[in-house]
């Protein structure tokens, strides 16, 4: 498909050429998205905001949830926004998808094969169906990611890892920064170039940086060194989060 011909698939480290791209957006067929989120407006607010391609990324929690049906539908309506308004923004129609275990995706290949844009989480940790490492210590959910990032990367399912590393839903840890402190320098470059060799670019995803801004710096100066790709998202789930560029000066005052 055309789409898939605007996904970031090499380095880049120009934030500002990165902040035009925002490739983690729900609409309202994600539950979790505010009743704004509907295509028009979501456009209108990409377009404003000087967004150049835009993600739709809804989540694929459940073997229930009808993903290519939904795009369908938010393609036409795209494709209508495009004739009565003649912009032509990208967007790509994917999902947020869920690796929830070792060796486990909730997504069958051929769902998989027919996104523009596969955006893998691995530490929805708050879904009551997610698998946890029997240790339940920082380091034992290290060891738990690594494995599992390790297994689902050299598939070929994922286009990006999305906020990777964080431990915002790792309910039984009082601060859940501990998880990212946990993670030694060398085992963040070795799982970061495994995804390089694959293809597989990382999330810069702007809520987790600015919550963790040290881990933020370091994951960011790690996959510069090995040469990771990287892929800015806002996981909006508001019309006011779409903007990527309203947190470029944030961004380049932590990681740089």
């Amino acid at each position: 498909m055309e789409a898939k011909l605007v996904i970031i698939n090499e380095p880049v480290y120009d934030l500002h050429v990165l902040a035009q791209y925002n490739l983690h957006i729900h609409s309202t067929y994600s539950g979790c998205a505010k009743p704004e989120m509907v295509v028009t407006d979501i456009l209108n607010r990409a377009i404003e905001s000087n967004i150049k391609v835009i993600a739709i990324t809804d989540h694929y929690n459940s073997k229930d949830c009808k993903i290519l049906e939904n795009n369908e539908v938010l393609k036409t309506q795209v494709e209508q926004f495009r004739k009565e308004t003649n912009n032509n923004i990208k967007v790509l129609f994917g999902a947020e998808l869920s690796a929830y275990g070792v060796g486990k995706c909730l997504d069958d290949i051929d769902i998989n094969k027919s996104l523009d844009y596969r955006l893998y989480s691995y530490n929805h940790y708050h879904l009551d169906y997610w698998e946890h490492p029997v240790d339940k210590s920082p380091r034992g959910y290290v060891n738990h990611a690594l494995e599992l990032l390790g297994k689902l990367l050299p598939t070929g399912r994922a286009d990006c890892i999305a906020h990777p590393f964080i431990g915002r839903f790792i309910r039984c840890l009082e601060d859940r920064t501990e998880v990212t402190k946990e993670i030694k320098d060398s085992e963040l470059g070795d799982i970061l170039e495994l995804g390089t060799n694959n293809k597989v670019a990382w999330e810069l995803n702007v809520n987790s940086i600015m919550a963790d801004p040290d881990f933020g710096k370091r994951y960011w100066n790690i996959g510069r060194e090995v040469g990771a790709i990287f892929n800015i998202g806002t996981d909006a789930h508001r019309l006011e989060y779409i903007g990527t560029l309203q947190y470029l000066d944030r961004l380049k005052k932590i990681l740089n």
